[in-house]
């Protein structure tokens, strides 16, 4: 059903997915892929997603609604392996790629329905470790310096709109597509769609390539981290409290991140 509180939500999600991403591919441009590739992992869609579940319907369904969410984050992170797989053979072939494996792994969540938590937390460790890998050790994905001269941010302001339109149009199906759906698109990988794209637009392929890595690494960090926290303090402390703490723990998640791991990637 389409309320008001529904349409400012959209409003909202796009006005923040537009900003959100305009300042990443920004950082990116001014300060190098790494910096990027570190703010567009912070928690977004997944924030806004959650945080309007719980708002409109209740803070117990949006708790419910993180079952799934792990092992959609896994599957955020193997896009990004695929994406970078077939980048060098073009732009699109490697992005219609990794969106057609994100949503074939997707199509066997929602039929096999997984319901365990705990097992989904394991399978996110495992497919993490497996992503990193495969990004760090076989793809030798390496971050790329800034470029300063601006000539690239001449249209980064309307593709950012671009950007906000996916991640608009991946809250409403996290809102009205029920737990399995919603989980699964809370962690729709939005926001990397839209940054590598406009990266790519901006900055060329290698660049958009190289922002992988950094967004692999904080995303599936940061995000299960306040997923976690999310789904325990939803419950033991309301929305409000919960939503705050939970963004303040994954923000603490993102500083260890930067520090002791993206700090030392190449």
């Amino acid at each position: 059903m389409i309320t008001k509180i529904f349409l400012f939500q959209l409003l909202l999600t796009f006005l923040t997915g537009s900003c959100w991403i305009y300042f990443t591919v920004l950082a990116g441009l001014r300060f190098g892929s790494k910096t990027g590739g570190f703010i567009g992992g912070l928690p977004s869609t997944a924030l806004l997603s959650f945080f309007f579940i719980g708002f409109t319907q209740s803070p117990e369904i949006a708790s419910s609604d993180t079952t799934v969410f792990p092992v959609a984050i896994a599957i955020s992170g193997l896009f990004l392996v695929v994406f970078a797989m077939l980048a060098r053979k073009g732009f699109m072939l490697a992005l219609l790629s990794a969106v057609g494996f994100w949503f074939f792994l997707s199509s066997i969540i929602v039929f096999f329905r997984f319901g365990n938590f705990t097992a989904n937390l394991l399978i996110y460790a495992v497919v993490m470790l497996f992503a990193y890998l495969m990004l760090e050790k076989y793809l030798l994905i390496k971050s790329v310096s800034s470029d300063k001269t601006g000539h690239a941010e001449k249209h980064l302001a309307g593709r950012s709109v671009f950007g906000g339109v996916i991640v608009t149009l991946t809250v409403f199906i996290a809102k009205t597509g029920g737990p399995v759906l919603g989980g699964l698109f809370a962690a729709f990988p939005a926001m990397f769609i839209s940054t590598l794209t406009i990266s790519y637009k901006a900055h060329g392929i290698e660049f958009s390539r190289a922002m992988t890595k950094p967004l692999m690494v904080t995303g599936m960090i940061t995000i299960a981290v306040f997923a976690v926290a999310l789904r325990y303090l939803f419950l033991s402390t309301g929305l409000y409290v919960g939503i705050f703490l939970s963004i303040c723990l994954s923000a603490v998640s993102a500083w260890l991140t930067y520090r002791f791991i993206l700090s030392r990637l190449k």
